[in-house]
């Protein structure tokens, strides 16, 4: 996140400017290193349940069951050998794979010296471990058996995990990284179903999940974070407000 300053506004207030003299008032910054990443882990558990999140998984909850409904005719219409074109969606979407690029964004940003890029991957990080969380939650709790008949199958974790990070990269840097991390994240869900390893519906929720662990991590980006500087002024006094993103 850039820590330039990007609008000041200046309040002229009516007050001796000895009740101000030079210091510096600032909002307290989020608390770096470890256990700053840790409030932030468990603080989006919290973040996750919220009412903005409810209506965006109602929706996605009624989408996974038109895809339901439709469950096993697009199983038998992709039956067969999965094409050679779409099998290095199981590779992208795998958490081995997945987390991995979360953690190298994440120190190629800090070694660089960008913040932007230094937080994404930190985001990354972040919805890597709320999506994983969530996701096998609900697939030890529905315990579905997949098409090929192995279990847990609801819903998919390569497709929640390829979710979430589309979607912290598009909150980041918005659609020009957006549209091509959301189609690698579509395409893994492809290949998911053609090769018998989920339903449709599976790939639909596990799209949910991922899109909602990107979202929470990112809420921050929504939030305007303010320094507050006291400044004298002839006969007066005032208060410089850096909004800060």
């Amino acid at each position: 996140m850039a820590r330039n300053a990007t609008a000041v506004i200046a309040l002229s207030l009516l007050l001796p400017a000895a009740a101000f003299g030079q210091e510096k008032l600032t909002v307290a910054p989020a608390p770096s290193g470890f256990k700053g990443f840790v409030r932030d882990v468990g603080a989006d558990y919290r973040d996750f349940l919220t009412l903005d999140n409810a209506q965006l998984a109602a929706v996605g909850g009624v989408i996974t069951g038109v895809f339901a409904g439709v469950d096993d005719e697009l199983a038998s219409a992709t039956a067969g050998p999965t094409p050679m074109a779409l099998k290095p969606g199981q590779t992208y979407g795998n958490l081995a794979f997945q987390f991995p690029l979360a953690v190298t964004w994440w120190i190629a940003g800090h070694a660089s010296g960008s913040d932007r890029a230094s937080d994404a991957g930190r985001d990354m990080v972040r919805a890597q471990i709320s999506a994983l969380s969530w996701t096998y939650a609900i697939k030890y709790a529905v315990d579905r058996t997949r098409p090929n008949g192995d279990p847990r199958s609801f819903p998919s974790g390569h497709t929640s995990a390829t979710f979430a990070t589309a979607m912290v990269l598009q909150k980041h840097y918005g659609w020009k990284l957006g549209v091509p991390m959301f189609a690698a994240a579509t395409y893994t869900a492809a290949e998911r179903v053609t090769n018998n390893k989920h339903w449709a519906s599976d790939v639909a929720f596990g799209a949910v999940i991922g899109m909602l662990s990107g979202r929470t991590v990112t809420l921050h980006l929504q939030r305007a974070q303010l320094g507050v500087q006291a400044m004298p002024l002839p006969g007066g006094g005032g208060v410089l407000v850096h909004v800060l993103h």
